[in-house]
């Protein structure tokens, strides 16, 4: 069998509900919406772990974070781990590797993982961090992240997308199959973009942002209140959140141009209908909404754990064009691309191929999980060491503190979220009411029978997923 081309392209921090094919008409996103109509676009995909490095280490291995620790920023996989992009390349694929690390360690052989490694991103982020090695501590600091209208930025994703198109239309892949894996970066904080993106959006229709009253807030768990009382956004009024919204919105917009080029360069080649085309993103973004920015590692509203993704298939595997709100895992890419190319892994993963989805099958999972956080004393685990002229110290802080960094999973069907948290106290909501998570139900004994049954399915879930045994025989002597 010949094996399909792929394209995986993954963004950093783009929440489902942000995107046209999930509903919102006030976004732009044609190109995107193009892939939809040619393939399956879900509503219901979730990752494992709201934050980046964590989050790629789950989708890559197919482990749940808790299954070997890759849980934290600062602890990133070994050679001696599994890797989706180390099988295909095994398997015969040319792998282009584009963008972002975020889950390889420093020490691991690239050569390992890929044909070509291309990272523009390399380079822009020491002189990040140079930078704020320099820098004095200012009297006040905003930690919004927000920039608003700007031309004048770096635009990696376009150099990453532009050195891939390159890559195509030279055939630098000779007569392998290639696998091309764009992490980007868009459209993740600082917000900025340049005008014309900005035009694509009309302000006027944009979501009014979440906000809780005192009462609610009381109910929320202790670093999401911590994380909103250092970043100070409840100063902010309904308008100044909502351009953050449009700022962020077109920042999708961009992006989603970047991708269009990509998809135009694939057709001028002849190789699209034989690509395997799948866009994700690795986990959501508050934007605003609960009056905070960017994102948080153990707390799992659906706008940090429900991502966008789509799938057009290659041509000559069966689909059923649509929108489907199947519950699925980003766990769940990793089966599907090695089942759709024919490859069987020599390791154990817990994805579920989404073969049966695209031909029309609109159940998958019962439930989905995502989890966070630390254990008392797990002080390596922290995403610390910011100070407060560092951008990211609002959220950082409260990682060095418990229970605000309490280890904490989620568990979500249609209906219903319960999220347990080891060191204070659980979250419940019934979403069908309370899309927005306003009002945690934890203490309401109507649903009691319904918490008892999630804290058994979680039981299971841990059971069969707590270890992996390596597929190999060691000699002993």
């Amino acid at each position: 069998m010949k094996k399909p081309n792929i394209v995986m392209i993954v963004a950093d921090q783009w929440r489902a509900d942000s995107i046209s094919y999930t509903g919102n008409e006030t976004t732009y996103t044609p190109n995107i919406d193009g892939l939809v109509e040619e393939g399956v676009g879900f509503s219901n995909a979730f990752c494992q772990l709201p934050v980046c490095v964590p989050s790629r280490s789950s989708f890559l291995t197919g482990w749940y974070p808790h299954t070997k620790g890759f849980r934290t920023m600062h602890h990133l996989m070994g050679e001696e781990d599994p890797n989706l992009l180390k099988t295909l390349k095994k398997e015969g694929y040319h792998v282009y590797w584009g963008g972002r690390n975020d889950f390889l360690r420093a020490d691991a052989d690239i050569a390992k993982y890929c044909s070509t490694r291309d990272n523009q991103y390399a380079e822009f982020f020491k002189n990040i961090k140079k930078g704020n090695n320099e820098a004095e501590q200012p009297d006040t600091f905003d930690y919004s992240h927000y920039v608003g209208a700007k031309e004048d930025y770096p635009k990696l994703d376009w150099e990453q997308i532009n050195n891939a198109i390159e890559f195509i239309q030279d055939e630098k892949y000779e007569n392998e199959p290639f696998c091309v894996y764009l992490a980007l970066s868009l459209p993740h904080p600082p917000y900025q973009v340049e005008q014309k993106w900005l035009d694509k959006i009309n302000k006027d229709e944009l979501p009014n942002p979440v906000r809780l009253t005192e009462e609610e807030w009381k109910e929320k768990p202790s670093i999401l209140r911590g994380i909103r009382e250092n970043q100070k956004l409840y100063n902010w009024s309904d308008e100044q959140l909502k351009e953050m919204k449009h700022v962020y919105y077109a920042m999708g917009s961009e992006l989603d141009s970047y991708i269009g080029e990509l998809v135009d360069t694939l057709k001028e080649k002849n190789v699209y209908d034989d690509t395997l085309f799948i866009f994700f993103s690795d986990h959501g973004d508050y934007t605003g909404d609960y009056e905070i920015a960017e994102k948080n590692q153990n707390t799992f509203e659906d706008m940090l754990t429900n991502v966008p993704l789509v799938i057009k298939p290659a041509k000559g595997m069966p689909v059923k064009h649509r929108v489907t709100e199947a519950l699925v895992e980003l766990i769940d890419i990793q089966a599907t691309i090695l089942d759709m190319a024919g490859i069987q892994p020599d390791y154990t993963h817990f994805g579920k191929s989404l073969k049966s989805v695209l031909e029309g099958n609109n159940e998958h999972r019962e439930v989905v999980f995502s989890e966070g956080g630390r254990l008392e004393g797990e002080d390596h685990c922290m995403d610390a060491g910011h100070d407060p002229s560092n951008e990211y110290w609002a959220r950082t802080i409260e990682q060095t503190k418990m229970p605000q960094h309490t280890k904490a999973m989620m568990i979500r069907d249609y209906s219903y979220k319960y999220i347990y948290r080891l060191y204070e106290k659980d979250e419940f909501y019934v979403l069908n009411e309370d899309p927005t998570e306003k009002c945690n139900k934890i203490d309401d004994e109507r649903y009691a029978s319904i918490i008892q049954s999630f804290k058994e399915k979680m039981l299971k879930h841990f059971f069969e997923t707590g270890d992996i045994v390596p597929q190999r025989y060691d000699k002993r002597t």
